[in-house]
């Protein structure tokens, strides 16, 4: 059995974080650039939820089908109470747009894209909130009983599988505080290495989740020193939790870091796209490398390397952007900016970066604008002279 502990501190100030972190303040995106529905089925569980909730947080337009598109999605899950928040939600938003369509002409045009979506707006299911509640009740009970069974009359595996389902059950229910506290408890139970890394890769996912990037970033450490004890690991789990640590350090702001951590992630072995689908890797990478990178880096590092161009194929916008940009087109570069703007403002995990991002792409710019120009200047002077 491989024994060890996974210790982090989870209180009360750690909840506020999460909540307080929960919608930061984003740019209104008036004029979404997605298809809701077609985007939403990139990804599954607890972190679509958290993309749609975000998605009717700063887009009014697309506010209606989101909290409608979210609520479908909890109800695959034990979440009762996020059910009735996000129903409260919707019918919030339906009786603004109600009484914006009363309220005069000019307000008319903002709500005239959503009034057939309105018109399917889903009743209050109280069946499913009492039969959902029964049953996720009879569920936790039945897991504590047969983990109470196991620990006496079991092996570790089986103990551990049992502690892995609680924790799958508390993610279902919302209870992410819980579902940390019983992956970390797996590892006591890990008879070999790929156990100990799927905890690990719980643990981080949960923490994605929560939005506590620090906590990411620790336990991707822990996986790597763990891995570095194992031939067959010690390459492969690094790659595997790169696209982890790229969207940590880029919510903390450490972008050229990020850049570096998204480039070498693996597309052939790429098994992040519930939470961070391919195309946003190649967003996420070739902003924060525009914003960091030196020319000869965006050019070796991004555009020419072999294993990240999978990824930019399938956000070609991105592509030409940098292109464009080790071209020195610059005025071309910021018009695609601009367009792709409206897109990127609706991702979670971006869009409280972009205005830095952008501030940072224009400086880079003027920078190497001002370098060509003292270049040329000498240039003159020398044949001058």
């Amino acid at each position: 059995m491989i024994c060890g502990s996974v210790s982090r501190v989870h209180n009360e100030s750690d909840e506020q974080l999460v909540i307080s972190n929960a919608f930061p303040s984003c740019t209104v995106v008036m004029e979404p650039q997605i298809h809701l529905a077609s985007y939403a089925k990139f990804y599954a569980d607890h972190a679509k939820l958290i993309r749609l909730r975000f998605i009717a947080h700063v887009c009014p337009k697309l506010r209606v089908e989101a909290l409608q598109l979210a609520i479908d999605q909890v109800k695959t899950t034990y979440n009762v109470k996020l059910y009735d928040e996000l129903y409260k939600e919707l019918e919030r938003s339906v009786a603004i747009m109600d009484n914006g369509e009363k309220a005069a002409p000019s307000a008319r045009h903002q709500v005239k894209a959503q009034s057939n979506v309105c018109k399917k707006s889903p009743s209050y299911d109280a069946y499913w909130v009492e039969d959902n509640t029964m049953e996720s009740t009879l569920l936790q009970q039945e897991l504590d009983a047969e983990l109470n069974f196991k620990k006496c009359n079991s092996g570790g595996a089986y103990v551990r599988r049992i502690i892995e389902e609680i924790g799958d059950y508390h993610v279902k229910s919302g209870n992410l505080q819980q579902a940390i506290k019983y992956y970390a408890r797996a590892r006591a139970y890990c008879t070999n290495s790929d156990h100990v890394i799927n905890m690990f890769r719980n643990l981080i996912k949960v923490s994605i989740y929560m939005g506590n990037w620090w906590h990411v970033l620790s336990y991707i450490d822990d996986a790597k020193q763990y891995a570095i004890g194992f031939e067959n690991m010690a390459r492969e789990v690094p790659a595997r939790l790169s696209c982890a640590a790229g969207v940590a350090y880029m919510c903390l702001k450490i972008y050229k870091t990020a850049a570096h951590c998204f480039l070498l992630v693996p597309f052939d072995r790429y098994d992040y796209d519930d939470i961070v689908a391919p195309q946003d890797v190649a967003y996420y990478a070739g902003l924060c490398a525009l914003a960091s990178f030196d020319l000869t880096m965006l050019q070796l590092g991004c555009l020419n390397a072999e294993s990240f161009k999978p990824f930019l194929s399938l956000a070609p916008k991105m592509w030409d952007i940098m292109l464009k940009f080790c071209r020195g087109e610059y005025g071309s570069c910021m018009h695609m900016l601009h367009d792709i703007e409206a897109h990127i403002r609706l991702d979670v995990y971006l869009a409280p970066h972009v205005d830095t991002l952008y501030q940072n792409i224009r400086a880079r710019m003027q920078e190497l604008q001002l370098g060509v120009g003292q270049f040329v200047s000498r240039k003159q002077l020398q044949l001058e002279i």
